[in-house]
């Protein structure tokens, strides 16, 4: 279970982004975060992954305050695909593999099925070992989101965080 309780969040000091947020997610459950643009999903989000620290209030994850959490313990809990992907320069397998540490040339392929790029990627002329140069520049915007989705697959953390995940996606793939 997640929860937000009176949350406030301020970027700066004047004026706060999110005021006296409460939110209950229970375990095994589906929730949608919807609103305008600026309303403060993506900041709700980045609290929740420990980016950023309440200014006031408590979230809590399985009823245990975030702050008590380390960082890397965060990190393995959490799964996210952003609408900004962070792929490295490295070939597609690595960027996927690292959601799972010692992953399978298997349980990477699987990730991809799922996440509808093993089609595109086979098709490369290296396949899986292309380097996507920096920050993915060698890839569509499509493209670097289901790898981002596949390594979110691949990871299989119980918390998954989808902050405008499939914006670049067309809509053959947004049933994803």
């Amino acid at each position: 279970n997640i929860e937000f309780k009176d949350v406030n969040f301020a970027y700066g000091k004047d004026s706060f982004e999110l005021k006296n947020i409460n939110l209950n997610f229970k375990k095994n459950s589906l929730n949608a975060f919807v609103g305008a643009s600026g309303c403060g999903k993506s900041t709700v989000s980045n609290l929740l992954m420990g980016f950023w620290d309440a200014d006031e209030g408590q979230i809590l994850i399985n009823g245990k305050d975030i702050k008590e959490y380390s960082q890397e313990n965060i990190s393995m809990m959490i799964g996210s695909v952003q609408q900004e992907v962070i792929l490295f320069d490295l070939s597609i397998f690595e960027n996927i593999a690292i959601g799972k540490l010692n992953a399978t040339k298997e349980e990477v392929i699987e990730a991809a099925k799922k996440a509808r790029c093993h089609d595109f990627i086979s098709a490369l002329p290296n396949g899986y070992e292309t380097r996507v140069g920096e920050m993915g520049v060698k890839l569509s915007g499509g493209e670097k989101q289901r790898i981002s989705i596949a390594r979110m697959i691949l990871k299989n953390a119980p918390i998954l965080i989808l902050d405008e995940a499939m914006a670049a996606v067309d809509s053959e793939n947004e049933r994803l």
